[in-house]
């Protein structure tokens, strides 16, 4: 029986590898790598690319990326690594060039070896908080050591017109108001307050959201108003500080998945990808790292290799896995080949960058390839679709013909499954064309291209010229 053809023209729904493929809907795409669904909506177009700024220390980790605006409009890019020498100290170095490109030169030297250093702009200065040496603030110039500030304190913020930190241990410390001339502190008084300090948590992250300070240990959250006693009424949190990101509203990482939350109770919302996120590596959940565009955000969480004979792609090792969510769209797709262990979203010109475990510093969503100076590095597009089985996932089908319409060149590859896809077509001139004979109970269709200028982009899937076989086939 000749069954009517099938047309796909939606697949807005992102990746979805958590559910059974008779519960996907139509628009979900069971494997989506380095692709982007926002640029048309309901297509999809091969992500785009990266570039390399400048390299700080060759070989030493980024460690973290700040920028320093004086009110006078004078701006300065901050980042922090070891100095690479025989007995290693952790250094900040300044640039003044945009974009963080330019050279780097040492703005303050032998600090505690390793250790992120977080920043806070404030009173026409910028803070510099590591939780074990003094407290430094930079006033354009030169840095100074803050007087009475707690060397402890490792998560800054500013709230209520004050400079707040907070140690590991759980102490929230905080300074006297901002002076009249708004350059400084009206004394030199701190004071501190617990956040059940000591309780066999570690305390992760600080950050303000929604007119109170949220505080991030391993397995809570709490909120802070300034006046009010803090509990930990949500008990989940964050192994990794970096991993806490605000875009609207905060989301961050912990072993069981990425959340979101608002004014509420966190929610999951990375089912869909967990498959990635169950075969990282448990050491990597300190290291998580977390950024944001004008409409995603990211997640680098290391190289995966998938562990579970019943995935398609078991044994497949994906090295420096991004994860990607679009807040409107609400859908995932999964990046590889960027090593992005600190990130920084630039507020004045809408720019995200991210720091390596190398030294180099790369500027995202640029070009339509990696480029790393001299060193392009094609991006490998791969989109599998959702298995088509005409709604008769029973029953034998003899399917004739697949029309695949969009832009640019790519290899189709079609079969009876993911292993049996040996078949292939290069899309031309915007349209590829399958015309051959399978015999299947449910159709394959993959599509993969490696580029480095233009993206693809592809927009309907057609299968026609079905033939449904009796029982006997």
């Amino acid at each position: 029986m000749l069954m009517k053809r099938q047309q796909l023209s939606d697949f807005s729904g992102g990746v979805q590898n958590k559910t059974s493929l008779s519960l996907m809907r139509n628009n979900q795409l069971i494997h989506a790598l380095n692709l982007d669904l926002q640029v048309k909506i309901g297509a999809i177009t091969g992500r785009k690319g990266s570039a390399r700024q400048s390299i700080v220390v060759s070989g030493q980790s980024v460690l973290n990326l700040a920028k320093w605006i004086k009110n006078d409009g004078t701006t300065k890019y901050f980042s922090v690594s070891d100095d690479g020498l025989v007995t290693p100290k952790t250094d900040i170095y300044v640039n003044g060039s945009s974009n963080f490109s330019g050279t780097w030169t040492k703005s303050l030297e032998d600090l505690s070896t390793n250790i992120p250093v977080y920043f806070e702009n404030f009173a026409n200065k910028l803070f510099a908080f590591n939780g074990v040496d003094a407290v430094k603030a930079y006033d354009g110039s030169t840095w100074s050591t803050v007087t009475n500030a707690p060397a402890s304190g490792l998560y800054p913020v500013v709230f209520n017109q004050r400079l707040f930190v907070l140690t590991k241990s759980g102490f929230l410390h905080y300074s006297d108001v901002i002076n009249a001339t708004g350059d400084g502190f009206t004394t030199d008084t701190w004071v501190d307050r617990g956040i059940n300090p000591n309780d066999g948590q570690i305390s992760r992250m600080a950050v303000r959201h929604r007119g109170r300070i949220v505080i991030f240990k391993d397995e809570s959250i709490y909120r802070y108003d300034g006046a009010n006693e803090p509990e930990a009424h949500i008990n989940i949190g964050t192994r990794s500080g970096k991993s806490v990101v605000k875009n609207i509203d905060l989301f961050f990482h912990h072993p069981t998945g990425i959340y979101k939350m608002g004014a509420g109770e966190p929610i999951l919302i990375s089912r869909a990808v967990q498959k990635y996120l169950d075969n990282m590596l448990s050491s990597n959940w300190e290291n998580v790292s977390a950024g944001k565009d004008k409409e995603n955000v990211y997640f680098w969480i290391g190289d995966v290799t998938i562990n579970d004979p019943l995935e398609f792609d078991n044994g497949e090792t994906y090295t420096n896995v991004v994860l990607v969510y679009n807040i409107y769209a609400q859908n995932w797709s999964v990046y590889t080949g960027w090593d992005a262990r600190t990130w920084y979203y630039d507020e004045s010109n809408g720019q995200t960058y991210f720091g390596t475990s190398t030294g180099k510093i790369f500027k995202i969503n640029t070009g339509y390839a990696d480029i790393d100076d001299t060193v392009t590095t094609l991006i490998d597009f791969q989109v599998y679709f959702m298995p088509i089985d005409m709604n008769y996932p029973e029953k034998y089908k003899e399917f004739n013909q697949v029309f695949v319409i969009g832009e640019y060149d790519s290899d189709i590859m079609i079969g009876k499954s993911f292993q049996d896809m040996k078949n292939s077509v290069q899309m031309a001139y915007g349209q590829g064309i399958y015309n051959g004979k399978i015999t299947t109970k449910k159709l394959w269709i993959g599509i993969s291209e490696s580029y480095s200028h233009t993206p693809p982009r592809i927009e309907i899937i057609i299968v026609d010229r079905v033939n449904l076989l009796d029982d006997a086939n």
